[in-house]
């Protein structure tokens, strides 16, 4: 198994100098300034909801190449279980800086030279796949610069399967799409021509973090690779920015750096979170704006299912061993992961609260109901509509037994009872084996015990 988490990594399990993975150089391409609408006016409050898609590329024959662990689990195909994890993982990062990510749905396909490494520049962008609605996020058995890779400020981001390990995988969605909402990495030192200074002193002539290394003032100014020892920064005078002031004040387990996974907790500075809110405030991409979507579509189920429902409307035989049965109509509502959900006043067959980690369906409520998301505002909720004037639900189902009850007489207590296998009730010749000058009560019943039954006189 190739061991691409972890690029080095000491012995001493306090000591930590290493890196969870690779960042392609695509983060730090330039990207070309617009001019924001008028209409767009700024509020610090103000919740950035974000449309997103996955697209899951594997090789020809369908797996994934290198072993990858989701929630414990050894997996080699990716679905919708695996997407809806990484989904919350990234709303979990971003939702408490009021970015919010609104799932859009996955795709797969099959190409073996997408997915062990695109070459010569190909952009996966331009592959088919890309949806320009959303923030798309791309699943590879290799990537073809570093180990995940994203364009600054733009609405995609690549990673190999294996980034996707329960040990990294929040690192390395709160990475690439930082640097989507135009992060650069903590350590940058080939952005500018400018070397950053390690002084925070905005009154020094020496001071330029707002013009040098990652642009954020409260990330402090540090090579790729530095060390800690629980949790805090171990001073090194021979590490030091070009002015040769050594490196201070250093915390561990920033988004934009290249720290292992830790118990410190992964973090963005204030900084880090006022540049991305001022990104989707005034996005550097015009596209950009194609994928925000309203607050009010986090509370709408990702899917709606219909399905049949008790009641049975009608049931028509085929001829063929199957029957056309239709029913009333019913509507499976899905929601997504990532959010504490209430359901104050649904059917009570329905649940009525849902976690982060809960997957929740609404299936028994035939009326317009309540969503409260905490996430969002504990204290408020909104209506998902329920529409009661809809068709019969119709599917075929396969007769599976039944019975043929025969009397020479109605009223008659002279019958005979003839029960059907499942080969019986599905013979074309059943009704030309009866017998003639009798009655003849037909009773078929279907996979999910609906009964079509007929009376006849057969002469």
């Amino acid at each position: 198994m190739k061991n691409i988490i972890f690029l080095l990594f000491l012995s001493c399990a306090t000591l930590i100098n290493a890196q969870s993975f690779v960042c392609g150089n695509g983060d730090e391409t330039p990207v070309n300034n617009i001019t924001p609408p008028p209409n767009f006016t700024y509020n610090a409050d103000n919740k950035y909801v974000l449309n997103v898609k996955f697209h899951i590329v594997y090789d020809d024959y369908g797996v994934i190449l290198d072993e990858l662990t989701v929630n414990g689990q050894l997996v080699n195909q990716f679905g919708e279980n695996e997407i809806m994890e990484i989904l919350k993982d990234t709303n979990v990062t971003f939702n408490p800086h009021n970015i919010f990510f609104k799932y859009k749905g996955f795709d797969i396909s099959y190409n073996s030279d997408v997915t062990n490494g695109l070459q010569n520049g190909t952009s996966i962008s331009t592959l088919g796949l890309h949806d320009y609605n959303t923030y798309n996020i791309y699943f590879v058995n290799y990537t073809h610069i570093g180990h995940a890779y994203a364009t600054n400020g733009n609405t995609w981001a690549v990673f190999s399967f294996h980034t996707m390990n329960d040990s990294s995988r929040m690192q390395v969605l709160g990475h690439e799409l930082g640097h989507c909402f135009t992060l650069h990495h903590v350590f940058n030192l080939y952005n500018t021509t400018q070397c950053e200074h390690v002084t925070r002193d905005v009154n020094s002539p020496l001071y330029n973090a707002n013009v040098a290394g990652d642009l954020v003032h409260d990330t402090p100014a540090q090579s790729s690779q530095p060390w800690f020892a629980n949790c805090e920064y171990i001073y090194n005078p021979n590490s030091t920015d070009c002015s040769g002031e050594p490196y201070v004040d250093i915390i561990p387990a920033n988004y934009l750096g290249y720290d292992p996974y830790s118990t410190c907790g992964f973090h963005f500075t204030p900084g880090q979170v006022i540049r991305m809110r001022s990104h989707l405030q005034s996005p550097s991409m015009a596209h950009v704006l194609q994928t925000y979507n309203t607050i009010e579509s986090l509370y709408e189920p990702f899917e709606t299912i219909p399905y049949g429902g008790t009641i049975i409307r009608s049931i028509s035989d085929n001829g063929d061993g199957t029957a056309e049965v239709c029913r009333n109509t019913m509507i499976k509502h899905r929601f997504q992961k990532s959010f504490d959900y209430v359901f104050p006043d649904v059917n009570a067959d329905d649940i009525n609260t849902a976690t982060i980690n809960d997957l929740p369906e609404i299936i028994n409520t035939t009326y317009t109901f309540n969503v409260q998301i905490n996430q969002v505002n504990p204290t408020i909720t909104n209506e998902v509509f329920v529409d009661c004037n809809r068709q019969p639900f119709c599917q075929t189902e396969d007769f599976v037994n039944g019975l043929v009850i025969s009397t020479k007489d109605l009223g008659s207590m002279n019958i005979t009872i003839q029960e059907l296998n499942e080969i019986q009730v599905k013979d074309p010749e059943l009704f030309q084996n009866l017998m003639n000058e009798y009655y003849h009560i037909i009773r078929k019943e279907t996979e999910s015990g609906a009964v079509k039954q007929t009376v006849i006189y057969k002469y």
